[in-house]
Parts: C-alpha cells; structure tokens; sequence
C-alpha cells in the first residue's frame, strides 16, 4: 500500500501475521477459559441431582396414581375399629 492510500483511509489497518495469529491466540485462549469456568460452574451446580430427584418422585407418584383404587384404599386407610375408645369423662 502507498502511502497516500493510507492518508486517504485512516480507518483501515494493516496487521502482519505473527500480530494476527497473537490476536487469534488470544482469543481463543480467553474463549476456552470461558467455557472452563463454564463448565466446571455447571458440574458445581445442584440442578442435575435435583432433577434426578423430582423425577424419581414423579415416577413413584404416577405408579401409586395407576394403582388400582382398591388396593390404594386398603393400605392408606386405617379401619375405625382398630383404635381403642378413650374416655374423656373425668370423675
């Protein structure tokens, strides 16, 4: 490039290889850091067990809900007779 060209066009830069590759390097570099942090943050997080759980308790929850009605009615309730009679009269 002439030197006039450059006087006319302030704006444009002329790089050589070696300063690319460094602005490149770089950038790469700051990028994978980011995603490091990234991903050792998410490996940190407690969301994953969370879900686990939840869907743990969907599972159960959706089983005892295709149950048939008898069987889930016998074992939730408890017969009245079962429970002895207190008097509450005091002499």
């Amino acid at each position: 490039m002439s030197k006039s060209y450059r006087w006319k066009n302030p704006e444009i830069t002329v790089h050589d290889a070696g300063g690319l590759k460094n602005f490149w390097e770089k950038k790469i570099e700051h990028h994978a850091k980011k995603v490091q942090n990234e991903d050792s943050r998410i490996s940190k997080s407690a969301l994953d067990k969370l879900r686990c759980e939840w869907a743990q308790r969907l599972e159960r929850r959706i089983k005892m809900l295709q149950q048939p009605e008898e069987v889930s009615k016998k074992s939730s309730l408890i017969p009245i007779e079962s429970f002895p009679l207190i008097d509450k009269t005091v002499a």
